[in-house]
């Protein structure tokens, strides 16, 4: 018999059981041929659901390697303040656009990266030179936050550029870790 003829039958036995039973649809056994096919639909979409989990893409490295250097403590910044930048990320086949809020208050700075869209892609609390990170996968994120960090301590930090460099754009290559990233101050002040 072949597979048409085969599924035909197995159809028109269905529907024949389906017939008989006096019983409302949702009060019937599951038919045969039902389970079967919902079995097969439950296993196709469990190994698409393994492949998927196993294409490593939510947990990729990195593109852009931790590049090491000292963290100034807070405790050497003077003052309390916020500031927005604007921060770009180039590499081999990067180029990573997003902006960066950071404010210190006491001994505490934080850093928050938001997305073009406003979405947060990582936050960075440090505290003297211990550092707290909460940041998305590398498939999202390709630069690690503390990169992000000592660059800004580069750039300087309070800020105390005057009205007139308030836009000042900056740009470190860090040609040993193989990218470079560019700082634009959006707007910084003193807090109260």
């Amino acid at each position: 018999m072949r597979s048409a003829e085969r599924n035909g039958a197995l159809l028109s036995a269905g529907a024949e059981e389906r017939a008989a039973d006096p019983r409302p649809a949702a009060a019937r056994p599951i038919s045969r041929f039902r389970s079967v096919g919902a079995r097969r639909w439950i296993r196709a979409s469990s190994v698409l659901g393994m492949a998927s989990a196993c294409s490593g893409l939510p947990f990729a490295a990195r593109p852009i390697p931790d590049c090491p250097a000292e963290i100034r403590s807070t405790d050497e910044i003077p003052g309390d303040f916020s500031s927005r930048q604007w921060i770009t990320v180039a590499a081999e086949d990067v180029n990573f656009p997003f902006e960066l809020v950071a404010q210190k208050k006491g001994r505490e700075l934080v850093l928050i990266g938001l997305s073009p869209v406003g979405a947060k892609l990582f936050s960075v609390i440090q505290v003297g030179v211990e550092t707290r990170v909460d940041a998305l996968p590398g498939a999202a994120l390709p630069v690690p936050p503390l990169n992000v960090l000592r660059d800004l301590h580069r750039y300087g930090l309070p800020p105390s550029h005057s009205p007139a460099d308030a836009r000042r754009r900056v740009v470190f290559d860090h040609a040993d870790c193989g990218y470079s990233i560019a700082i634009e101050t959006l707007g910084e002040g003193a807090l109260p």
